[in-house]
């Protein structure tokens, strides 16, 4: 949606918000939105179902783009993201949760709009956050930005952590409320099986995007990138473990990469490679797989949560060290299994897999760092955190 657009009618909203004002009275009403409006899934997904299903009162509503290729599978009730309808809506709820930010999710632009701003101001703002805090650090900004970005964020009445690790980053150096950061667990942790192995022997493979591919010039069957993976992927030991095994690799390439799909399907030479599509629901294959590889995908910290195996392929470790960089130490705080070329990583696998996939016992340790709760209950103190800030305005 165009700012435009967006100024059109938020300022419409505006003007029709007194003649409504009544209807709304004795509504409680909550707008729930992630990933800019085009995806239903992470945080805010399983939050949304948790209050849908055990919370009658509360009078809830997904945000979502008018062309999302998922918006007709979401139950309960949906506003489209940046219409009048959605702006109406805000300018009357109590709550807002989000998992990247208000303007993304829920109301495109309001926050920065002079006096239409009001609004952004008055509602109960809550930051869930799309994942872990792990692998990738928030990027510097110049001054102007930044000073934007960090009035942003200390104006959420509340965000979620899952320990007191995310707590110290997000208070001293994202600069948010000490008060507002609440070590309640992460939503989407509650859909993920515990102490239990997966049914079947697929493995899920999430390499992370890079973003000086995605923005940079060049050939990216070229990058060091896919030659590492396509390396890998096509090794003839690693196939052939697979195929004894009965095991299968699932990859699924970061929907920021995704364009470049095609490029590692037609180069692929194994039989076991299961190649998944872009809108599928990533929190049913992270549930399904027995174990997961990636680089720096924050979905290890769900596969650390269910205690299954994880094994990071690090081919480009110094490079994504200089151009992102990881609250996660990695050099020193890593648990799993680690490899930095190709020979490694299928040296690892295989032991992973000859070994009826056994959790190395350094995950226990990182558990026990990263993880306040592991107990699936972390929708209902999200939900009650907000329920006790709310009494207390």
């Amino acid at each position: 949606m165009s700012k435009i657009n967006a100024l059109v009618n938020m300022t419409l909203a505006a003007i029709i918000y007194p003649f409504k004002k009544k209807e709304f009275k004795n509504e409680n009403v909550w707008l729930i939105g992630g990933h800019a409006g085009d995806i239903y899934d992470d945080n805010s997904k399983f939050l949304y179902e948790y209050i849908l299903n055990n919370h009658k009162d509360v009078d809830i509503y997904w945000v979502i783009n008018k062309d999302s290729k998922v918006k007709n599978k979401i139950p309960g009730k949906t506003l489209i993201k940046g219409s009048i309808e959605n702006y109406l809506y805000y300018y009357n709820a109590k709550v807002i949760v989000f998992s990247h930010a208000p303007s993304a999710d829920i109301a495109p632009y309001n926050f920065a709009i002079p006096i239409l701003n009001k609004f952004h101001k008055n509602v109960f703002k809550v930051f869930l956050n799309h994942g872990s805090i792990s692998f990738k650090k928030r990027k510097p900004m110049n001054a102007k930005l930044k000073k934007l970005i960090d009035d942003l964020m200390r104006s959420y009445n509340m965000a979620t952590a899952i320990s007191e690790f995310e707590k110290d980053i997000m208070v001293n150096e994202w600069k948010m409320s000490e008060d507002a950061v609440c070590v309640v667990g992460s939503a989407r942790h509650d859909n993920l099986p515990l102490n239990e192995k997966s049914k079947n022997r697929d493995i899920l493979y999430m390499p992370t995007w890079r973003d000086w591919i995605k923005f940079g010039s060049g050939e990216f069957t070229e990058t060091q990138y896919f030659i590492n993976i396509m390396n890998f992927l096509n090794d003839e030991r690693l196939n052939d473990i697979l195929e004894k095994n009965d095991v299968n690799i699932k990859f699924y390439m970061h929907h920021l990469m995704h364009g470049f799909i095609d490029d590692i399907k037609e180069n692929i030479t194994g039989k076991r490679i299961i190649f998944l599509d872009k809108d599928v629901t990533v929190a049913d294959e992270i549930t399904s797989s027995i174990a997961n590889i990636t680089d720096y995908s924050g979905v290890a910290v769900d596969f650390l949560y269910m205690d299954r195996p994880i094994l990071f392929y690090q081919f480009d470790k110094e490079k994504y060290k200089q151009e992102v960089d990881s609250y996660i130490d990695l050099d020193n705080e890593m648990f799993g299994s680690i490899a930095y070329n190709k020979d490694q990583a299928v040296d690892e696998l295989i032991r992973l897999i000859e070994s009826g996939f056994e959790v190395k016992k350094n995950q226990e340790d990182a558990r026990n760092k990263f993880f306040r709760y592991n107990d699936n209950g972390n929708c209902n103190r999200i939900y009650n955190s907000i329920l006790k800030k709310l009494n207390n305005i």
